[in-house]
């Protein structure tokens, strides 16, 4: 089974790809993108340009194979407008936001607000493979959405449109947009759509998504999807891939773990936190910045230590890169690591 990074706005940006790949990443089959705003300017923001630049992704063994872009897109000639200039970078693979489900993206009839339209997300589809199939060089695409908009039925639909497409991957989130990221993952109404992929004809490779945090709930998931040894080769391979956010925030190296390696030692975690800052310091002017930066990894991190609460206030106060060092430092003298 392969795993990947998931897309998080603001967090997997280059420098976070580029130290996790370089200590942790010999276990990740892939990182993808935030999403890359395709806008009716077909031009990107700068910040979003700079992340993807290839002289930017420096932890990628000489390829851009480990990255795949994330494009957000509300009609066809955005989308195709970006997917090209992804592969005049270099990039062979780019993947269409269907499952953000903010709502300042939603009410854009962007990522997650084209599941309550499905006519006009089929139209778009269709315009899309369209394009790709007059054109002799053009990425490949892989779609991320979630089960539906506000009801897990939904998907019967959009897996039907879907498979009438030549996808390399559906990634499926296991909730609906009304989920946001709240509540236990819909198991069930997972496997419902992904059979209904397969019966409308769907051949793309299929990845999970949906709160992978713990060796437990990967077990968990696999139990409940029916994936595992004791299964026949066909349910085993029915999940290609699994695609993890919040959990490896939490624990960079859980993938190691769910690939049966050791667990994150406090050295290895010491080092890779340092390591960060100082990409984050050639990423973000001033040290305030950059602590606003290391508070977000720390918002999940701070599981591993007991008793904590003291010693991340002093983190939260740090106002200079030698007060955040200083309190990191005591962190990891003071509290048990768990």
């Amino acid at each position: 089974m392969r795993f990947y990074y998931a897309p998080m706005e603001g967090i997997t940006l280059y420098p976070l790809r580029n130290i996790h790949r370089e200590v942790f990443g010999e276990w990740v089959d892939r990182y993808f993108t935030p999403f890359l705003t395709a806008s009716h300017t077909h031009h990107f923001k700068n910040r979003e340009k700079s992340d993807v630049l290839p002289e930017k992704n420096t932890a990628l063994d000489g390829t851009l194979k480990r990255i795949v872009p994330q494009i957000m897109a509300a009609n066809s000639e955005n989308f195709i407008w970006a997917a090209e200039e992804m592969k005049k970078l270099g990039y062979n693979e780019v993947n269409l936001n269907l499952g953000c489900p903010a709502p300042t993206v939603v009410n854009r009839h962007k990522g997650a607000g084209l599941l309550a339209e499905p006519e006009y997300l089929d139209r778009m589809l269709c315009e899309i493979f369209d394009a790709v199939s007059d054109k002799e060089i053009f990425p490949e695409i892989s779609l991320k959405t979630r089960l539906g908009f506000s009801d897990p039925g939904e998907a019967d639909r959009l897996m039907k449109i879907y498979a009438a497409y030549p996808v390399k991957e559906l990634i499926i989130h296991a909730r609906v947009r009304e989920d946001y990221y709240a509540g236990a993952p819909r198991l069930d109404a997972f496997k419902e759509a992904v059979s209904a992929y397969r019966t409308a004809g769907g051949k793309a490779d299929i990845s999970y998504n949906g709160n992978i945090d713990s060796a437990a709930s990967f077990e968990k998931m696999k139990n409940e999807l029916g994936i595992g040894s004791s299964c026949g080769e066909e349910q085993r391979a029915e999940v290609y891939s699994v695609m993890i956010g919040r959990g490896l925030l939490s624990d960079p190296s859980l993938v190691r773990q769910l690939k049966g390696g050791s667990a994150l030692l406090p050295d290895e975690l010491r080092s890779y936190l340092s390591r960060l800052y100082d990409a984050y310091a050639g990423y973000i002017p001033e040290d305030r910045n950059v602590i606003f930066k290391m508070l977000e990894h720390w918002a999940y991190l701070h599981v591993h230590f007991k008793d904590s609460d003291r010693c991340l206030k002093q983190i939260r106060k740090s106002r200079s890169r030698a007060e955040y060092h200083a309190a990191v430092n005591n962190i990891f003298a003071e509290c048990e690591f768990v």
